[in-house]
């Protein structure tokens, strides 16, 4: 029979972020700087904390499109229909031509044909 059970009691404090400018929200730096002083202030002012740990998610994205970041898998590379081209292979970005012409060139693949991506795209 299933039981729920409950543990793992904690307490998450968000930073408040509405006065911040745009760049210092994607500064990690600066918002890290930010999780510290309230660490900070956290351990002086509050009794009862057996601890502070800073968290945030990650996420990939694209610097071309800004796309949630994927790249093809070795089934993908190996399978026409998700191939941008014969030349595809795993590991390469499949959001934007930016993106799959920079892969390439760092790793001297083949790049799109003419009019399918290059630096202009």
């Amino acid at each position: 029979m299933k039981r729920t059970l409950h543990d793992n009691y904690r307490v998450e404090v968000h930073p408040e972020t509405y006065g911040l400018y745009r760049s210092a929200l994607a500064n990690h730096e600066q918002m890290t700087a930010l999780l510290k002083d309230i660490e900070r202030s956290v351990k002086r002012h509050i009794d009862g904390v057996d601890g502070v740990v800073l968290r945030w998610d990650t996420r990939e994205e694209c610097s071309h499109c800004c796309l949630v970041w994927e790249v093809l898998t070795e089934a993908d590379a190996a399978d026409p229909r998700a191939q941008m081209d014969e030349h595809s292979v795993a590991g390469e970005p499949v959001c934007c031509d930016k993106a799959i012409y920079e892969f390439r060139v760092e790793r001297g693949i083949q790049p799109l044909a003419e009019g399918r991506g290059g630096e202009d795209a």
